[in-house]
């Protein structure tokens, strides 16, 4: 396609010659790189992308500036962004005194995590309920840890997935990294968008066997066989949660989630596309090359738009 039907806005920011923003289902926050020939922006910045072609530039992220380097002679500005999960990796939670650290008790976990985002700023929250109810028998402490990695840490024992959207809104949901009941294809990559596709098939991620340890005396082992590990071989992971998980049934039900969503193989498709903007991390696409083993609906695990006055190329993987 040439450069004359491409089109891309930044606040801020003139003579853009270059963007790349990437996002991933493991990423603390998606990011972006903008190159221009003039900017005002300065560090700690909102910034706004919009990207694509003209008549089909939507909003591709929200953020804020965390790097600016500027280059002479040729006048380039390169911009670093993150989105606004950034804020939560970057609020590191210190109490002033030792002994009065953050506490909550009977606090299902949702709400646990929607007043942990509020404090760093991030009160648009949407969030699935959980059915699980921290700090019943004893209280919840968070203290020296990031605001992020301690949401993550909840996301980890109830097999939930916590990211901020497009703009700004952070989300902890029943987000499995592959099609689930409900979710619909956004859209069909066809021959004639698919520029390069790699299909493989791994059991590196694959989990048979789930133990998790609570508060003294709690704890939990759920197992099962798999097609693609010989017969009585159990690959385990343990799910440590002292102080958090204080009920056994909290232990055993952090258990099976962690196992319906470990006990997989792992499918995966590296596609590149001509740039379709209207694609990104999380969506459902359709694809159809059964010459490789690639048919129906697939989840967008990762997402890389590459935009510049060459051209544009958005490169996806893919699970099911």
């Amino acid at each position: 396609m040439t450069s004359k039907y491409l089109d891309a806005t930044v606040n801020g920011c003139t003579g853009i010659t270059g963007i790349s923003i990437s996002d991933s289902h493991v990423a603390p926050a998606s990011n972006a790189f903008i190159v221009a020939e003039d900017s005002t922006l300065t560090v700690g910045d909102s910034i706004e992308v919009f990207m694509g072609y003209v008549g089909n530039s939507p909003k591709m992220f929200s953020g804020y500036v965390k790097n600016i380097e500027v280059r002479e002679p040729e006048r380039q500005y390169s911009i670093t962004a993150a989105n606004a999960m950034t804020r939560a990796t970057d609020y590191f939670l210190a109490s002033s005194t030792p002994d009065n650290p953050f506490t909550r008790n009977h606090i299902t976990a949702e709400n646990l995590v929607g007043q942990l985002l509020a404090i760093c700023g991030l009160t648009n929250y949407g969030y699935d309920a959980t059915s699980f109810t921290f700090g019943i028998n004893t209280d919840v402490e968070v203290n020296l840890t990031s605001i992020y990695d301690y949401c993550h840490f909840i996301g980890g024992i109830l097999a939930w997935h916590l990211y901020a959207d497009i703009n700004g809104k952070a989300w902890f949901v029943n987000r499995r990294p592959h099609p689930m009941a409900g979710d619909v294809s956004i859209a069909t990559l066809t021959e004639l968008e698919i520029l390069e596709i790699n299909y493989t098939r791994s059991d590196r991620d694959l989990r048979n066997r789930v133990v998790v340890y609570g508060s003294e005396g709690i704890h939990a082992d759920k197992s099962a066989s798999s097609p693609y590990v010989p017969a009585g071989l159990w690959r385990t992971v343990v799910v440590s949660a002292p102080g958090v998980i204080d009920t056994q049934s909290m232990a055993t039900q952090s258990a099976i989630y962690n196992l319906d969503l470990l006990n997989r193989l792992t499918e995966h498709v590296s596609v590149s596309i001509i740039g379709d903007p209207s694609i990104n991390c999380r969506d459902v696409v359709t694809i159809n090359r059964p010459t490789i083993g690639v048919t129906g609906d697939w989840y967008v695990y990762s997402c890389e738009h590459n935009w510049s006055k060459e051209g544009y190329i958005t490169n996806l993987e893919l699970r099911i």
